[in-house]
């Protein structure tokens, strides 16, 4: 066939051609201008950035008639014969096929004849990671001190498969990929020389599709115009490369971002009848998340590529929510990514994601959510202090105002603190913010204030502050009371419940500590009582209950919409799993 292919025949030949890799073109058009070209030069980089490319316009350089020069005329014989793979003096080896050390000694034989009728032997490997290791070090000696007039440049895309014994025998140049921007202006130069006519949005889809690589970008280009002729419209280019329509990709972030999961799901909707796969779909999402984030946090920082109308559409839509909610929806797309390739219906798993994004409450930050779970703790204990025992404890506040007593860091051993909101209880219902009555901390040679709270609080929220109170007196003792619970509070008594026996036991021997710890927690003696979950006979039918009932019960938690709502907003995960009325699962 006659015909050459696009990427062939705009093949750059000289180092003023090349694409965005001045990084090594400047260097290497240096070491020609001052006549120290090394020995051997290592040319590392992705597929199609121009690494071969690079290696013939040296060799050109090298031999051209008016060379050693870093403009070659492309006129004489030898830069003709090298353009076309026929020179003598410049050798291409594919290392990909010719692996084994019987290829490595033909060329280090060919390497002992003097270049004729050029002026260097150029010996370009291509895929020189593909070598084996036995010809690597077959090739060793002659790379360190080939024959005057020599020159190996090997090519690859992998190179730490490459012994690091010849690399350190190399002058390493890193080629990059190529950005959309540089891609899509040298796309736009080829159109005008062709006589073809594609608009920029066109020529921004092929840079994109291109990913770096000009080589990939100029085939899906020749692949147009030989589909739809000089003259195609976006339409025609984004159905003949299968892209996806960029305003469908828009109007999914849109209705996410502003909640509209109606919206959201049309848009999906138009995007399966073009037929778009789920998983694309999901990455190209993901991919649009990341610019409305980056956008949103550095606006003006060149680190999303688009054209100008494009990017101000996505500047006004990330400028709309907050940066910490963009995260978020990011965070919760790429979750859900990574089950559309196992799952048996993907459309409904992309379809159930967009929801859950465009519901995504907004979220407070941890730092302000943390304070006012504590500000709400502080209050249940004053509002205790004032309806149960005559506002003692809340009078002592009042009267000594200090510096509040920092909460101890948590422990490894050592839950986070647990004083949640509970349903029922007075906190599920406050409404108002709450006032921060200040924790008095203790005096040097005093005991710690009493803490008191309402007959009525929930247990679990006493049975949390009293471990967090033994943590600060008697850490043994809080360590002790792990994995307990509070069974029944009266004013005389506390009956604390432990798992197991033997942990019921050891608490038990310790009484006196405990009751200790009571008294000052609670401001009065109190008679306290340790039994075990195993003598209790609902905790021992519980035990009995088959296994897979527990799994189950263990994944409605772990399903439940509230539980996912507060990972989301928290950004934390799940550590332990404990049923309201019994022992830990």
């Amino acid at each position: 066939m006659s015909y050459q292919v696009l990427a062939r025949r705009w093949r750059p030949q000289g180092f003023d051609d090349v694409t965005g890799q001045s990084h090594v073109t400047t260097p290497l058009r240096n070491a020609i201008r001052t006549d120290r070209v090394p020995h051997a030069i290592l040319l590392c980089g992705p597929r199609g950035v121009g690494k071969t490319t690079l290696a013939r316009i040296l060799a050109r350089c090298l031999n051209c008639e008016k060379g050693p020069t870093e403009t070659p005329c492309g006129a004489c014989p030898s830069c003709d014969e090298i353009a076309e793979g026929r020179s003598t003096d410049v050798q291409e080896i594919d290392a990909a096929s010719r692996t084994s050390v019987d290829d490595v000694r033909e060329l280090i034989e060919a390497v002992r004849y003097a270049p004729s009728p050029g002026k260097h032997r150029i010996f370009v490997v291509d895929e020189v990671h593909m070598l084996s290791t036995a010809a690597f070090n077959a090739l060793l000696k002659t790379l360190e001190e080939p024959p005057p007039r020599s020159l190996f440049v090997f090519c690859t895309t992998n190179p730490e498969k490459i012994p690091f014994t010849v690399v350190s025998r190399c002058q390493r140049y890193d080629l990059r990929r190529i950005t959309t921007a540089d891609i899509a202006t040298r796309l736009e130069e080829v159109c005008k020389s062709e006589g073809a006519s594609l608009s920029q949005a066109s020529l921004n889809a092929l840079a994109r599709e291109g990913d770096g690589s000009l080589r990939d970008a100029l085939t899906l280009l020749d692949q147009v115009l030989a589909a739809g002729g000089s003259e195609v419209d976006d339409a025609r280019v984004a159905a003949i490369l299968d892209l996806i329509d960029r305003r469908i990709l828009f109007a999914i972030a849109k209705a996410c971002v502003e909640g509209d999961a109606a919206a959201a799901l049309e848009a999906c909707a138009r995007a399966a009848e073009a037929g778009v796969e789920p998983r694309r779909l999901g990455g190209e999402l993901m991919q649009t998340l990341r610019d409305l984030v980056v956008l949103r946090v550095a606006p003006d920082a060149g680190l999303v590529e688009g054209d100008e109308t494009e990017l101000a559409e996505l500047r006004s839509l990330a400028g709309s929510t907050a940066e910490a909610r963009l995260r978020r929806m990011f965070r919760a797309l790429m979750r859900e990514q990574e089950d559309l390739a196992w799952a048996p219906q993907p459309l409904a798993v992309l379809e159930m994601a967009l929801v859950r994004l465009a519901t995504l409450p907004s979220g407070d930050d941890v730092g302000a959510l943390v304070s006012r779970l504590e500000a709400l703790e502080r209050q249940l204990a004053g509002d205790g202090g004032t309806r149960g025992g005559g506002g003692g404890g809340a009078r002592r506040r009042a009267e000594m105002p200090r510096e509040p007593r920092q909460a101890p860091a948590p422990s490894a051993e050592s839950p986070l603190p647990s004083a949640r909101p509970h349903a029922g209880s007075p906190l599920a219902s406050a409404g108002a913010e709450p006032e921060q009555p200040v924790d008095p901390a203790p005096v040097a040679g005093e005991e710690a204030p009493t803490v008191t709270l309402p007959l009525d609080a929930p247990l679990d929220v006493v049975f949390d502050q009293l471990r967090r109170f033994a943590q600060e007196s008697n850490r043994g003792l809080f360590a002790a009371l792990e994995g307990g619970r509070l069974k029944a509070r009266t004013p005389e008594r506390l009956c604390i419940v432990l798992p197991e026996s033997f942990a019921a036991r050891r608490l038990s021997q310790r009484r006196d500590d405990l009751e200790e710890v009571c008294r000052r927690f609670f401001g009065g003696s109190l008679r306290v009582e340790v039994e075990s979950e195993d003598g209790a006979p609902e905790q021992q039918a519980a035990r009995r209950e088959p296994s897979d009932l527990a799994r189950r019960r263990r994944q409605q938690a772990l399903d439940h919409p509230a539980v996912n709502d507060a990972l989301d907003i928290l950004g934390g995960e799940i550590v332990e799993i404990r049923p309201l009325d019994g022992p830990h699962t």
